[in-house]
């Protein structure tokens, strides 16, 4: 039986909250790209909030899926990982959601993240979605979310079984379940697929994979060329808008300010003191904290090899669903944290020598198993190959209970001392 969730009272609030900051930032803007950044996810969120009233197919579904097809069939995408923590983060509801996870049974080793989207949920904080696509990516966390959304919910859902290696049969396999996934969208939303809108589609989102490299490569100049936050902003637009002219649109902005730097000579801070590599994500309930590195200690991230770093390939228009299946192999995040791990550990290394980093910080985020699990290896090999010592930094990606902001800029400060000795 179909569940119908509105949940329209959050969802408006989650739209409120997110005017005050765009008008915010309009007030007092910084970089044109963080102003279009909060416009971007405004959109978002209005889209899902007046799908049911508009006729809309709301598609939910975890990271990693392809949002080329949803575009190009004209429904409404619905990254359920990522409303839910911007639900908790605009809303202060961390508690709330993480309370209600617990009672349902959630354990506090499950990734934080799909805690905070199985109880926004419960909660009936979400807008239940027409159908859930979900994957064996990023990690095992992901694959039993969706299981219990569809509980949860009661409606149907498509599960996209992405081979481990990235090999020509894997390609061919993962593009059999691309078209499958069609034909499920097709018979539940009754829209056929427009294969025009969707070769449009991959060649837009083989934009932003390519503007995703010029940054890369413009990111190498000293001093660094972009704010700490771009590494968050830019990671959610290419999850959300990949597809889309939207996306394309951000990260060109994002790109043209950082030549602007590049070209002038110019660093996001006075006097850089401390160049690092950034190994998995920062927690999403502290990002204040990558303002205070570079406003008070002078630190920058200079890459982000899980988050930022594409590996080779490209995506063809003619071969629309063979391009979106391959994509996912050399995608960002999808990459390290699927396998194997070899090859991202090599790429880390080398991004640490190319971009002269100082120092790396791992953010070690006690649920998830798949990230933690290289931290011994890419440490000792920092050491031993490159002389670079690591901060491990033990957080919670969406759990504030774990470590305060204070905690962080004590762990950091003791770091940089590390560092300075060895100047």
């Amino acid at each position: 039986m179909k569940t119908i969730i509105e949940a329209r009272d959050t969802m408006e609030a989650v739209c409120a909250a997110l005017e005050k900051i765009l008008a915010h930032r309009k007030s007092r803007p910084t970089v044109p790209s963080e102003t279009l950044y909060y416009q971007l996810v405004l959109d978002y969120f209005q889209k899902i909030l007046n799908a049911r009233e508009e006729g809309k197919f709301i598609v939910g579904h975890t990271v990693m899926a392809p949002t080329e097809i949803f575009y190009a069939m004209d429904l409404v995408p619905m990254s359920l990982e990522n409303v839910s923590s911007m639900m908790a983060i605009l809303l202060n509801k961390y508690g709330e959601f993480l309370g209600s996870a617990s009672a349902f049974g959630l354990a506090p080793e499950t990734c934080s993240a799909h805690r905070m989207l199985a109880g926004a949920v419960l909660r009936e904080a979400v807008t239940s979605p027409d159908c859930i696509v979900w994957s064996s990516q990023v990690c095992d966390n992901t694959s039993k979310s969706g299981d219990a959304l569809l509980d949860l919910y009661g409606i149907p859902g498509f599960f996209l079984d992405r081979p481990y290696k990235y090999t020509a049969e894997a390609v061919r396999y993962y593009t059999r379940q691309m078209e499958e996934l069609v034909e499920f969208l097709e018979d539940q939303s009754g829209k056929k697929l427009n294969q025009d809108k969707l070769a449009e589609a991959v060649d837009l989102s083989n934009q932003v994979i390519n503007i995703y490299r010029e940054i890369y490569e413009l990111r190498k100049a000293i001093p660094a060329p972009m704010r700490n936050r771009n590494l968050v902003n830019q990671s959610t637009i290419e999850g959300i808008y990949s597809g889309t002219q939207q996306g394309v649109h951000f990260l060109e902005m994002v790109r043209d300010e950082i030549r602007q730097n590049v070209v002038a000579g110019k660093g996001v801070v006075p006097e850089e003191r401390y160049r690092l590599l950034f190994l998995f994500l920062p927690p999403f309930y502290e990002m204040k904290i990558l303002d205070w590195l570079e406003k008070e200690q002078g630190a920058v991230s200079v890459m982000e090899p899980f988050i930022s770093y594409f590996s080779p390939g490209q995506m063809d228009p003619q071969r629309p669903l063979e391009s979106v299946a391959a994509k996912t192999f050399y995608r960002c995040l999808a990459k390290p944290m699927h396998g194997p791990a070899d090859p991202f550990i090599d790429d880390a290394l080398k991004i640490a020598h190319e971009f002269k980093a100082d120092g790396a910080v791992y953010f070690a985020h006690i649920g998830c198993r798949q990230a933690c699990a290289l931290i011994r290896t890419l440490k000792d090999r920092l050491k031993e190959e490159l002389d670079m010592p690591t901060l491990v930094i033990d957080v919670d990606i969406m759990d504030p209970s774990l470590s305060s902001g204070e905690e962080l800029r004590d762990k950091f400060e003791r770091f940089f001392e590390i560092l300075d000795e060895k100047k």
